[in-house]
Formats: structure tokens, sequence, C-alpha cells
């Protein structure tokens, strides 16, 4: 039985009558492009390539660095155990660093929001291909979850901020997009995105040709449960700070060019009271239950699939680790970081010469005070007896 998504009686969220995936990404195509290698070295035990297998398999129940998972236990409960190492590397890159503290250009930050509709472009069509699979219908609702839409939007909206000489399409984008399987963009392309459709970046490539061999067969699109589990949890858990963040790096009103981190369910409407804040927060609790719930019932207790899956979840962080690579720090940025980094290493070794030079005084003070103790004390008192004696 499909997990009922609590907010099913929401008109906001409903899909639109007679709705097919072909409304939510325009011209997309049904032919996936042949896989590559994965090229993930960040996480070089959790990755294989086609050719070779994990050093270590969740199927055994342990994961690289020794740690056990007990395969009796929810798939919810394991991915969040089995990828706390990963996700720790993931939120470490300095490109995330860069995203959270808005230190990104304007035209650099919708680059990354185009790389970012890529990914969920190929993710949901793959979701929406196998629908139908028992593993993946209790937490599909593209409706809910979808964020390729929410990316279009965003861009189109950054697009129109940007002067006209940087944001005009290209006329030959088109005609480059037709030699190849890349699904056409509901937003213009200029110049400086044509590089993300035409030919684009190793870690971004890798990721979408990975995402697309999964989705060929019935028995691979399981898989897609850990990517929809890394990025929609991720979005539901950490999106709206980043979204405060952002609207606030490129002066932005409104929803407008920040819509990809807020869901439908949301109420936005009365942003500083406090109950609206309350209600935003509980609800997004209830559709990360509801998601986790309906990851439980559509693995239910199969062990070998809960080991896949958690394999599966550190290539999807290993993937978007990777992923943050493709993001061009602008050298005001990197001198920043270079910097904030050197300043907390001086600061270090200043506070360890600080304890260092106490404890010098400490013995210095110490020692003195026992000479005092052995020869001035003997002295002194000789010398108030001799007073006392009339001497």
């Amino acid at each position: 039985m499909k997990a009922i998504c609590p907010f099913a009686n929401l008109s906001i969220i409903q899909p639109p009558p007679h709705s097919s995936s072909s409304q939510l990404h325009l011209n997309l195509s049904s032919t996936p492009s042949s896989s590559s290698p994965i090229d993930t070295p960040s996480f070089s035990p959790n990755t294989p390539t086609e050719n070779s297998q994990p050093q270590h398999s969740a199927r055994g129940g342990k994961l690289p660095g020794g740690q056990e998972l007990d395969l009796n236990q929810p798939v919810s409960t394991l991915l969040k155990l089995g990828t706390q190492r990963a996700h720790v590397k993931a939120e470490h890159s300095a490109g995330a660093a860069a995203l959270v503290q808005g230190g990104l250009g304007s035209e650099e930050y919708i680059r990354w929001l185009a790389v970012l509709w890529r990914i969920y472009d190929t993710l949901e069509l793959g979701l929406a291909e196998n629908s139908s699979n028992p593993v993946l219908a209790p937490t599909y609702d593209p409706a809910l979850l979808a964020r390729a839409p929410a990316l279009a939007e965003d861009i189109s909206h950054l697009l129109t901020l940007l002067p006209s000489s940087s944001s005009s399409s290209s006329s030959t984008f088109n005609s480059s997009l037709s030699s190849n399987t890349t699904s056409l963009p509901p937003f213009a392309v200029p110049p400086f995105l044509e590089e993300i459709f035409v030919s684009p970046p190793e870690p971004l490539s890798n990721y979408i040709n990975h995402l697309k061999s999964l989705s060929t067969s019935s028995s691979s699109s399981s898989k897609l449960l850990a990517h929809s589990y890394v990025r929609y949890l991720g979005d539901l858990s950490g999106g709206q700070f980043i979204g405060a963040r952002v609207k606030k790096s490129y002066d932005l009103s409104g929803e407008d060019g920040t819509k990809f981190y807020y869901f439908e369910f949301q109420n936005r409407s009365n942003e500083g009271d406090n109950e609206s804040k309350f209600d935003a927060k509980k609800r997004l609790g209830e559709v990360k239950d509801w998601f986790r719930k309906g990851m439980d019932e559509g693995v239910g207790e199969d062990q070998v699939l809960k080991a896949d899956l958690v394999e599966e979840a550190n290539i999807a962080f290993s993937l978007n680790t990777d992923l943050f690579s493709v993001i061009r720090l602008p050298s005001s940025s990197s001198s920043q970081i270079t910097t904030a980094a050197k300043q907390k290493g001086d600061e270090t070794e200043s506070t360890a010469a600080d304890r260092l030079n106490s404890i010098v005084w400490f013995l210095v003070a110490a020692g003195a005070g026992v000479l005092l103790n052995v020869y001035v004390q003997p002295i002194v008192s000789d010398w108030i007896s001799g007073k006392r004696n009339g001497i």
C-alpha cells in the first residue's frame, strides 16, 4: 500500500489534471545516453567503476572504515547511519562554503543553478519513467517534490537581472543541442551557460550518465531511491537556510529567484510571524517523515536491497561532492578562504604559545617559591629571633 502524503488533501500541491512528466520537463529524450565509468575520487572505496566492485560491501553489514550496519533496521535508518561520513565530507568543500556564504557572482550562481537543473531534470525523468517500480512508487510525488520546474523559474528570473548583453541566448545554441540527447531547457541559455549543456564539465556528465544508467531497467532503477533520498531530504532539511542567505546576498525580494529552496506546501506569506514559522517547520518534518516511511514501505525487509541502497547513497554523496568542484570560485573568495584558514592557524599557534608561556612562568614562580622557602626563610627566622632576644 502506497504511503499517503500528509498534504495530499491540499489543493496547492495537487497535480494538474492530465499532467505528465512532459509538462515538467521540455523536449526530454527517451533514450538515455550510454553510461560511463564513475569518476569520484573523493570516496573511492564507495564508488565502484564498471569493471570493479567496492572494496567493502554493505551486503556484509560493514562500510569502509569498519562501520557496522544492522540490516534488520529500516532502510531510512540505515541510510542515515551509513552516509554520515560522506555527509560531513560534502559539507566541507570550498564550493559548498562559497555557496552558503553567498560569495559567488551573479553569473556563477546562475551557472550553478543550471548545473542543478540538469541533475534534477535527469533524476526526475528517471523517476517518472520508473514510477510504477514498487520501490519508488511510495515516495513518487512530483507535484510535491519536483525541483526542476522551480529551478527553471529561478534561472529565468535571475537572468532578467543581468545586463541584456549577458542574458541573451546564442543563435547557435539550439543547433548545438540538436546533435545530442540533452534536454532543451525551458529558459534562455546565454553564452556563459552553453558549456553546461553542450560540453558539460566531467563531474556533471558523470552524475548525469550515472543517473541515466540506473533508469534503464527495473532492477537498477530501484537505486534511484538513494539519489532521491540524498537530494530531496537535503533540500527539505537545509534548503531554507541557504535560500535565506541567497535572498540576502543577491538582494532578492519576495520568492522570485529562490523558489528552488522552498516547497509549495510551505506558507511563506507571513515570514515574520512566529506561528507561521512553527507551522512551516512542522510541515517540513511531516513531509520528511512521510518520505522516510515511504522508503521503508518500498524496500521492506529486503536486506540485499538495503545494502545496495546504502552503497548507492554514498555514491550519490560522492557525485554531489565532486559536483561542487564545478563552481568557479572568485579570487576574492579564494583569498578570503585562505586568509580565514591562515588566521585560524595563527590563532591556534598563538593560543599554544600563550599556554606554553603560562606554563613556563608557573614553573619559574614555583621554583622561586621553593628557593625562598629553602634558603631565605631560615635567615629571616634567625634575624627575627635575634631581634626578639635583643641582639
